[in-house]
């Protein structure tokens, strides 16, 4: 007897669970305390990963032409659901990778310093909470630390794009967002010369009233009246 032809459907999901066994190896591997990734198995996951999405994605294109309507419903919905864990896969891989960059930076600095038994201050991500009065110092800092960093996915520059924002300006971010979209969006929403000058005025015009007349009092008095101006 023949064997029974196996229907699309099926075949689609045989393909379907194979990539998603893929990347449940590919997590395992990096939730594995006992054996942590080192840089050259890092890029080798990431590698995997970037095959595995493009393999979704084929899958996904191939089942738009096969399978019926309702039959592509529940499919399409499973592989949107494997794309997110692979994305969120790929941004934990970037992250570590970077860590591990910066950790092997660190290490080559205190290796040349040793003699002179100095340690460097770690260097902060700047935030920005949405007032137009901080937005030039904020992008200044973040495109010399993340934007320009010729090292970092775009991915990466998402993840810290987005952990960078507070209060109104993280109200700007989408889940379908870039990093070149949100980025965007920022400085078309806060790169506004007329608002930020008018801030600075507002700032100079009402300064914070000093309760005690002292030198110390008078100095941060002057010091806030010159930094609005240099502004």
């Amino acid at each position: 007897m023949a064997p029974k032809e196996l229907s699309e459907l099926t075949v689609f999901n045989r393909r379907k669970t194979h990539l998603l066994g893929q990347i449940t190896r590919i997590r395992n591997s990096l939730e594995n305390v006992d054996s942590p990734l080192n840089q050259v198995e890092i890029r080798t996951k990431l590698a995997s990963l970037s095959e595995v999405k493009a393999k979704i994605d084929k899958l996904r294109t191939e089942s738009y032409r096969v399978l019926s309507d309702e039959e592509l419903m529940d499919f399409e919905t499973s592989l949107d659901t494997m794309e997110v864990d692979a994305d969120n896969l790929e941004v934990s891989l970037n992250t570590l990778l970077e860590s591990s960059n910066v950790d092997t930076s660190e290490l080559s600095v205190k290796n040349d310093f040793a003699n002179y038994n100095v340690k460097l201050p770690s260097i902060n991500l700047p935030e920005f909470s949405g007032q137009y009065i901080d937005w030039l110092q904020f992008k200044s800092q973040f495109v010399s630390l993340i934007h320009d960093n010729a090292c970092l996915s775009d991915s990466q520059k998402l993840y810290y794009l987005q952990s960078a924002l507070k209060g109104h300006a993280k109200q700007l971010q989408t889940v379908n967002d870039s990093y070149s979209s949100l980025f965007e969006a920022l400085e078309g929403r806060y790169e506004n010369k007329r608002l930020i000058v008018n801030s600075h005025i507002a700032e100079l015009l009402n300064p914070n009233k000093i309760k005690f007349e002292s030198v110390f009092h008078l100095r941060s008095l002057i010091d806030s009246i010159q930094s609005h101006l240099r502004a």
